[in-house]
């Protein structure tokens, strides 16, 4: 009975190492992705908007990807090199150079850090959607060029 009891031990931890979650992507990952994290675009559908449920499912599901150092917060370096890498937003209304302008939208209480709480948070949702639409259209994504 014994033996049993550590045959079936045995056979079930090794069945549930294969449920283990993969290890967070190292830093250099970035560089050799060219973005932060492989989530995907933030306008899922691809109709030109990012709407409310687009905007905080990519929150979600992202921040651990731009916290590349893993130290439970963004720091400005770390936002640029997402920002810049791309891959969250089509290229016809994404322009790496106006990450600056994001990170000014998003770190709310301008202390150089980004927390969950902060990143793609509802008070940047209000400073992008100029219009208060309720959705983030391409004028608005790229507001600061035009």
């Amino acid at each position: 009975m014994k033996t049993l009891l550590l045959l079936t031990s045995a056979a079930a931890a090794v069945a549930l190492t294969g449920c283990a979650a993969p290890a967070p992507a190292p830093a250099s990952a970035v560089a050799a992705t060219g973005v932060c994290g492989t989530y995907g675009y933030v306008d899922v559908n691809n109709d030109g908007w990012i709407s409310g449920d687009e905007w905080n499912t990519y929150r979600t599901n992202t921040y651990g990807y731009w916290d590349v150092n893993r130290d439970g917060r963004i720091d400005r370096s770390e936002f640029e090199n997402c920002y810049r890498g791309g891959g969250f937003y089509r290229s016809a209304y994404y322009n790496p150079d106006y990450w600056n302008n994001y990170w000014t939208a998003f770190d709310a209480n301008g202390d150089g850090y980004l927390t969950a709480d902060e990143y793609w948070s509802a008070g940047a949702w209000a400073r992008i959607d100029r219009n208060g639409n309720g959705r983030i259209d391409s004028n608005e994504w790229v507001w600061w060029g035009n």
